[in-house]
């Protein structure tokens, strides 16, 4: 993974250009959007209001905890990994 950490920065709505590294939380539309930590640029979408698919955002300190994993399988990076407390760490 090209990216090693997602910092957590709260916005209302999601800006057109994003950074690397950040995850874009959006508490009003319950959505997370961060770009893929392989590095390919790829929006990766985290809905949270509990529909399927829906993922658990845990905040702490540290960072924000998502799970499920991130699976961008079907993107050409094929991507799977898991955030926990803002690090990123690969799936085997």
């Amino acid at each position: 993974m090209k990216i090693a950490r997602l910092t957590t920065k709260e916005v209302e709505f999601m800006p057109r250009e994003k950074e690397e590294g950040i995850f874009y939380l959006s508490r009003r539309f319950q959505l997370g959007i961060h770009l893929c930590a392989c590095g390919c640029r790829g929006e990766t979408v985290t809905p949270l209001d509990g529909a399927s698919p829906s993922w658990q955002l845990t905040e702490a300190p540290d960072g924000v905890t998502l799970r499920p994993s991130i699976g961008n399988q079907a993107w050409p990076c094929g991507s799977h990994y898991w955030v926990t407390n803002g690090a990123i760490e690969p799936c085997a």
